[in-house]
């Protein structure tokens, strides 16, 4: 068996990237600022589009919503989807994560994260949507005091 030395390895053909199984070939981020007084159902926080780089890609995302404050009695849910419709409830919900309120104070914010790898394969290359949305009950601060959520998107070439 041989051994293979390089210094660095192009693609081909411009913005096509190297497929190399298991390995990330690319990162996606969604962010947005704080949201106030927000009770609704599906509430979209996030809508960010990319073009995956293969078809054929597994994805892992994560999300994390900083500074959250909500009665203790009303639930926080969010919830993340990924596919090529602009509309996110129409895609694949790979993530939903549910907690209920500490209080609306200044002091009672908490963080909510949530990660999910593989319940999602890219049946093309056409344009993706990455959303994090949110459905409260009562009245809910979102990132508060100017904080910034997130929600990010590895590709992982298969």
């Amino acid at each position: 068996m041989g051994t293979l030395f390089v210094d660095n390895i192009k693609e081909h053909t411009a913005s096509h990237g190297v497929h190399v199984p298991g390995h990330v070939v690319q990162v996606v981020q969604g962010t947005r600022g704080e949201m106030s007084n927000q009770n609704a159902s599906n509430i979209v926080m996030i809508n960010q589009a990319f073009t995956p780089k293969f078809a054929g890609s597994k994805f892992y995302v994560s999300f994390m919503i900083p500074n959250l404050t909500g009665d203790a009695s009303n639930f926080f849910q969010a919830m993340a989807y990924l596919g090529t419709d602009n509309t996110p409830t129409n895609n694949t919900q790979v993530i939903m994560c549910r907690t209920h309120g500490q209080g609306t104070g200044a002091s009672d914010t908490m963080t909510l994260n949530g990660s999910d790898f593989g319940s999602y394969t890219s049946p093309n290359t056409n344009t993706h949507y990455l959303s994090l949305l949110a459905t409260t009950q009562g009245s809910w601060a979102i990132a508060r005091h100017s904080f910034t959520m997130k929600i990010q998107c590895m590709e992982i070439a298969q």
